[in-house]
């Protein structure tokens, strides 16, 4: 056969989404509850429901959480919000409605007792600078936090009260919930979740009876047919008005226990808040935090228990919180959500999957490091049941053609990694189609099991800044110099010029000429301290300022907001974008490359199990032969059709082939036709 494996990756290239979105068999089912609805007030926000009724499987399920300005504006203070299914256990209880005095007579409110599931956790930021329409915000701002719920895929389904509990006041926050369903099979099924723990609770004067009054021992039972067991715990803390800044401002640990013995130890403490995506804010937002940023996610830690747990027995589970001694006039406590979720055998034994992709992207979680044009993030992930040691990553942007890049390491199951990749052609990408793709074509040196998971897709914006060649990176550091450093490098991570964190001298100014050639360069300023130059509640370490000059005139090209936090991460280019050279193994596609699925070919049933039908429409092939080929391009079933006229069908059975997705192609004189195969 002609077909090449340019050809191949093309074809998969061209069928990806515009969007980040998983390729999927079939469609994704998109479910909408909360629509921009105002949380202007203390308390819980409901909304019901209607869910797919479980009759078909989800790869994956990811709940989309938009956050954005009430009707009203948005709040000064960073408060705890919180997502939660609403499930009825089955019980009733009731309330006194009303006594008549007289007769004595009562009318009890009868209703039915739902126990609450908690989904995902978001602290609101300071919205000051949103209410007020400066620092580039207004009233307009909104935010996305995406959270993976495939873990409870039993409860979202039918009709669901879906809560959103807003723990603040004043002029408030806005809540718009999708969720995403993502047909396919998942990496293990999941049997069930229940609540270990849930609700909040304060440490007494001591700190030692938190674990008494919160989390008591519990004995669960395991699933007879259970195959792997975790926890999924989150945690955070919040409280400082006393003499140990606890529970938001000091660094504690969790520890889990199974029938008495210590398997686990986590600390709650989050350290990258001064690289916020969400940023400058009005309050005190690049403080560290005990599991919390303002305008951020609260973590979800999970701990495997599979190997201290047995399927069909029992299981005593202990979380203990880290004691310590406070006094002052505010209790320290912590909000939790404390999980047990059991699963099934895992589904597939080699199985790669891209996570997600953080550069160059327009998700809101990575605009700290967006517009780009260096090198591609992604996030590679293993959901198979062997360690995965290695993948064959193909990628580029829209209209510029295939990278292809050669991943090594050791992932556990479930675990994950950031992976930087060679930079990309950009000499002829679709400035009308801004989307880059990235695919697995091979984990472990063979086929992925899982093909579903194997793509992902990302639109981006291009930097806007093309700079002249000769430049000045002019730093003024403030009263701690020391906290302070910068490195400029190209594309590929090469450094070109640099002042180290702790060479500065305090208020004073560096100035540093480079002379760039046409490519992409990265600009990354440091503050260690993480409050940045200048910061409104630390007057006492003075105003700093960061500029890129031109070198042959005094001009500012670009002058940075001092109040930056931790770090600025800038992307600028020297010359257009398409000019930028590549040192991935890159290959243009010609268009001649790029064969487009036909109308006139169908494939009923697809996805399938390797039992189909093609069916072609009004045809009339010469010398015509069909092939099946798997994801590297290889023949793997082969038919001759010799001469085909009008209408044609055929069964074809390729049941013994390994689950994934394919292509169907038929060449013939003068061209080919193509159709891409999901056997499940």
């Amino acid at each position: 056969m002609k077909i090449h494996y340019l050809t191949l990756i093309a074809l998969l290239t061209f069928l990806l989404n515009t969007s980040i979105t998983h390729a999927a068999p079939g469609d994704t089912t998109t479910v909408s509850v909360h629509q921009a609805v105002d949380m202007t007030w203390y308390g819980p926000y409901e909304q019901m429901g209607t869910f797919p009724d479980g009759s078909v499987t989800y790869n994956k399920i990811l709940m989309e959480y938009t956050m954005g300005c009430a009707s009203g504006g948005c709040s000064d203070w960073d408060y705890t919000t919180k997502i939660e299914a609403r499930i009825p256990t089955g019980a009733f209880d009731s309330t006194v409605l009303t006594v008549d005095t007289i007769t004595m007579d009562t009318i009890w409110n009868v209703f039915e007792v739902m126990e609450s599931f908690e989904l995902g956790r978001v602290i609101t930021p300071y919205g000051g600078y949103m209410a007020t329409n400066q620092q580039g915000y207004n009233n307009n701002w909104k935010h996305k936090y995406v959270f993976d719920v495939t873990d409870f895929v039993h409860l979202l389904r039918d009709d669901v009260m879906i809560r959103a509990f807003y723990d603040g006041w004043s002029s408030g926050f806005s809540v718009t919930l999708d969720f995403k369903f993502i047909e396919g099979t998942p990496a293990r099924e999941v049997i069930g979740i229940k609540n270990v723990y849930q609700g909040s609770g304060s440490y007494l004067t001591g700190g030692f009876a938190f674990e008494n009054n919160n989390f008591p021992q519990k004995t669960l039972d395991m699933p007879t047919d259970m195959s792997s067991a975790k926890l999924r715990v989150t945690i955070s803390g919040h409280g400082f008005d006393n003499n140990v800044n606890c529970a938001e401002f000091c660094e504690r640990d969790y520890y889990v226990k199974v029938d008495g013995n210590q398997i686990a130890e986590q600390s709650i403490w989050r350290d990258d808040c001064g690289f916020n995506p969400i940023y400058p804010q009005g309050g005190t937002w690049i403080y560290n935090r005990a599991n919390w940023c303002p305008g951020d996610k609260a973590y979800a830690f999970e701990h495997d228990l599979t190997p201290y747990v047995t399927a069909g027995q029992t299981a005593d589970i202990n979380v203990d919180m880290e004691s310590y001694f406070w006094n002052g006039a505010q209790q320290p406590s912590y909000i939790y959500s404390i999980q047990l979720v059991t699963y099934k055998d895992n589904n597939f034994v080699n199985d790669g999957a891209l996570e997600d992709i953080i550069q160059p992207s327009t998700a809101d979680a990575h605009k700290r490091v967006n517009p780009a044009c260096g090198q591609p993030v992604i996030k590679l992930k293993n959901e198979g049941q062997n360690p995965l040691t290695s993948a064959i990553i193909e990628y580029g942007v829209n209209g510029s053609g295939v990278c292809t890049f050669t991943w090594t390491g050791n992932l556990a199951f479930m675990e994950s990694e950031e992976v930087a990749l060679p930079s990309i052609v950009w000499s002829e990408y679709d400035e009308n189609d801004k989307t880059f793709n990235a695919e697995i074509i091979s984990v472990n040196g063979g086929m992925d099991d899982n093909s579903l998971n194997d793509k992902l897709s990302s639109t981006f914006e291009v930097p806007n800044a093309t700079f002249p060649p000769d430049l000045k990176i002019r730093i003024q550091t403030n009263n701690r110099g020391y906290e302070n450093g910068y490195v400029l490098t190209d594309s590929d991570g090469n450094v070109i010029s640099e002042r180290a964190v702790g060479s500065l001298g305090n208020n004073s100014t560096y100035e540093d000429e480079v002379n760039l050639t046409p490519n992409c360069y990265i600009l990354r300023i440091f503050d260690t301290g993480g409050d940045g130059l200048q910061w409104w509640a630390n007057t006492a370490q003075g105003n700093g300022s960061a500029f890129i000059f031109r070198a042959d005139i005094p001009f500012a090209l670009k002058t940075f907001n001092a109040d930056f936090g931790s770090e600025i991460h800038y992307e600028f280019t020297i010359g257009e974008i398409g000019a930028i050279p590549h040192s991935g193994d890159c290959t243009p596609v010609s268009n001649e490359d790029i064969i487009l699925e036909d109308k006139q070919l169908k494939v009923r049933p697809n996805p399938n199990t390797g039992l189909f039908n093609i069916e072609l429409e009004n045809i009339q092939l010469e010398n015509a032969e069909l092939s099946v080929l798997n994801l590297l391009g290889q023949s793997v079933h082969e038919i001759r059709l010799g001469n085909v006229q009008g209408n044609y069908s055929q069964t074809l059975n390729v049941q013994h082939l390994p689950k994934g997705l394919y292509l169907l192609n038929i060449e013939y004189d003068g061209g080919q036709l193509s159709r891409k195969v999901l056997i499940e």
